[in-house]
């Protein structure tokens, strides 16, 4: 069965990937990946850029594939983990993804909507800003998060603005599934495009009704979506072949179109 490793946003743990299992029953087996410095990792030091979190998820990859077949899956800043989780594999001459499904993230080469502006605000208007965006776990009010999760988040975005993936950036050799929500703010129109610029095979592009965030109220949707890419395993294809998917029934159509 192919396995489906799960990379979390900015400021999440592996836990927000819990109960995921359940609608990928006999089609993958769900794998959270817990970054360092939170969830179960939140001894150890915060990873001080993308590759290097990169580079220790594709230990573990490694390690639980075991020469299975599998799917890296990231939203947001999860998605550029991902991406170079991919690459960093492909460079140690591993077994690599069948499948990189990049979701609510502009392409490398292009700064997240927020860029550095987010970085600058105080501690409340982060915590403001990320409420609006609907990236606050329920419950957390701004004094507990100005302790334990502000400094977390200011520490992933840091990262992300940091990040440079050279230019042209890196084509990976696994096709890429974008997910992009409709109304989210922090990802551009031309998105997909640019994410087709990151792969020597096809880059499937799908949109769904929400914003940033709303991947996780439809994660039925998403495993309809991955069921014919799961069920492929190891078979790559072409470069230039079509790709599949829908999302809410609607069928995904080339890069850059608006289905």
């Amino acid at each position: 069965m192919t396995v489906l490793f799960c990379v979390p946003y900015a400021g999440g743990s592996a836990r927000v990937y819990r109960g995921w299992q359940k609608w990928f029953a006999g089609d993958a087996e769900v794998v959270p990946l817990e970054l360092a410095g939170r969830g179960t990792r939140s001894t150890e030091p915060v990873a001080p850029s993308v590759r290097a979190a990169a580079a220790d998820l594709a230990r573990r990859v490694r390690d639980i594939a075991a020469g299975r077949p599998y799917v890296l899956f990231g939203h947001s800043m999860g998605s550029l983990i991902a991406y170079e989780m991919a690459a960093t594999i492909e460079d140690a001459a591993g077994d690599g993804p069948s499948l990189v499904v990049v979701s609510g993230r502009n392409p490398p080469q292009t700064r997240a909507n927020w860029g550095d502006d987010a970085l600058m605000l105080t501690d409340l208007e982060l915590f403001e800003a990320l409420q609006a965006v609907g990236g606050v776990p329920a419950g957390l009010t701004p004094s507990i998060a100005a302790a334990l999760f502000v400094p977390l988040i200011r520490a992933d975005l840091n990262n992300t603005v940091s990040y440079d993936p050279g230019s042209p950036p890196r084509r990976i050799s696994a096709p890429l599934l974008v997910l992009l929500g409709r109304e989210d703010p922090l990802v551009g129109p031309d998105a997909g495009a640019g994410w087709a610029s990151c792969t020597q095979r096809e880059c499937t592009v799908v949109r769904h009704e929400g914003r940033h965030f709303s991947i996780f109220e439809r994660v039925g949707e998403l495993a309809e979506t991955l069921r014919p890419f799961l069920a492929r395993g190891h078979e790559r294809t072409a470069p230039g072949d079509a790709g599949v998917g829908c999302i809410a029934g609607k069928p995904a159509g080339p890069v850059g179109s608006d289905v």
